[in-house]
């Protein structure tokens, strides 16, 4: 019964844990009407393929 809950416990620590890494790593964006879109808001209204050319 002990082994049981130490086994629970550790499982549900290690997977605190690991949702804690991973919200640290995710990555900056915004979503909107048209999708979710990586880097920061752009309010010119112009793309970043359109400002760079290469």
């Amino acid at each position: 019964m002990m082994t049981t809950l130490f086994v629970l416990t550790a499982l549900a620590s290690a997977g605190l844990f690991t949702e804690l890494l991973a919200a640290n790593q995710a990555p900056l964006g915004y979503e909107d009407e048209s999708g979710f879109h990586f880097g920061p808001e752009c309010t010119d209204g112009q793309s970043f393929e359109l400002e760079n050319p290469s």
